[in-house]
């Protein structure tokens, strides 16, 4: 894999097929509820998608039985008390939207589980979304 994407920390990559990016959020034990970091990898990792030669297609998915439960709440805190994180949160939500709005790939979310506040503004945005409920029941 292309080394464009070791820098991640919270986002996981594998390729399930060639061509295809698989890019898994991954916030152990907080239902992969984004934090700074993962905030912060959401508003960028689209752009090195699309300049990546190797990938047509993306999967957007979660760790373990959640696709993300929003911002974790030490996150939230910070927004809400200091300015300069407000700030650069607002400019990251901009970069989240805009960029896989521009992104030329194709990207599918595969949600399981709670999808809630950040962790439904990527899937919100693709040309296709799979949630599978407890049941086992998928929509489309």
């Amino acid at each position: 894999m292309s080394d464009r994407y070791a820098h991640y920390k919270r986002l996981q990559f594998d390729r399930p097929s060639p061509r295809v990016l698989r890019i898994t959020m991954s916030n152990p034990g907080k239902l992969n509820a984004a934090d700074q970091t993962m905030h912060g990898e959401l508003g960028a990792i689209w752009r090195d998608v699309d300049a990546d030669p190797e990938v047509s297609a993306v999967i957007l998915t979660g760790a373990g039985n959640a696709f993300s439960a929003g911002g974790e709440m030490d996150m939230i805190d910070g927004m809400m008390n200091d300015f300069n994180i407000r700030a650069r949160n607002w400019k990251e939500a901009k970069d989240i939207v805009y960029n896989v709005i521009n992104c030329s790939k194709p990207v599918v979310s595969a949600i399981r589980g709670p999808a809630v506040g950040a962790g439904l503004v990527c899937p919100g945005r693709h040309l296709h979304r799979f949630q599978e409920s407890q049941d086992h029941r998928r929509t489309y």
